[in-house]
């Protein structure tokens, strides 16, 4: 696939991932595919005038504003030329009383001195508390958390949570308001997501698959080639 084959599909996964984001939550902006500020690969995210920074997005309950969060991804060619993979991405949120995140989910393939993808909660918060308590008077179903700072692997690059795990995660556990149609517009998106990643794994390991078809009833007959195009997901943490 050409670069510019490969932005082509990136300005489709924009186009998905704004269909979804503005079907969930309201007031959010479009999503975007450029080449990133090191001209090494393409980032995903909204972003600000500048064309440049990627944007935050507004969180509201009870129709204030009362949060922002941010979602960028950087996305690049897999090891078979032929298909767009996340890279790297970063989702944080962050109460409006106290810029700092409150709790960050970051995915890094390349990563080595902690789990390629991971939730990051910012110690104990009152900010946290303080959009939660807001929650509650608002008659949503929250509870009070604890926090720790540490890195909590949740199943490396391919068992990893989907934007729509993350926006369920927003609606659900933090109480920020949703449009009228969400949860039809996550159970699509996480659907998409799930079936990619099975496609995926497939890639990665034919022969298992093969096997698997197989002892179910399948007829299935190898290339003269087979291409696995890696299992690292396997041993990674």
């Amino acid at each position: 696939m050409s670069e510019h084959r490969a932005l082509v599909r990136a300005r489709m996964f924009a186009s998905e991932l704004t269909t979804t984001v503005q079907s969930v939550l309201p007031d959010s902006p479009e999503f975007l595919a450029r080449v990133n500020a090191d001209a090494t690969r393409l980032q995903l995210s909204p972003f600000e005038a500048d064309g440049e920074t990627a944007a935050s997005m507004p969180l509201f309950i009870g129709g204030e504003k009362v949060a922002v969060w941010r979602l960028t991804m950087l996305l690049d060619l897999d090891s078979s030329g032929e298909y767009l993979k996340v890279t790297k991405s970063n989702f944080a949120l962050s109460a409006l009383v106290d810029r700092t995140p409150l709790v960050r989910f970051e995915f890094d393939d390349a990563m080595h001195t902690a789990p390629a993808a991971h939730w990051q909660f910012h110690g104990e918060r009152g900010a946290f508390s303080f959009l939660l308590g807001i929650a509650k008077a608002n008659h949503k179903d929250v509870k009070p958390h604890s926090l720790a700072s540490l890195h909590f692997p949740v199943g490396g690059a391919r068992m990893r949570p989907g934007v729509a795990d993350l926006l369920e995660f927003l609606v659900r556990e933090c109480g920020f308001d949703a449009l009228e149609d969400w949860e039809q517009a996550i159970r699509e998106d996480r659907a998409r997501y799930r079936t990619i990643q099975a496609r995926t794994i497939a890639r990665d390991m034919q022969a298992e698959v093969a096997a698997v078809l197989k002892a179910a009833g399948w007829d299935v007959s190898p290339p003269a080639d087979v291409v696995e195009t890696g299992t690292k997901f396997l041993r990674g943490w």
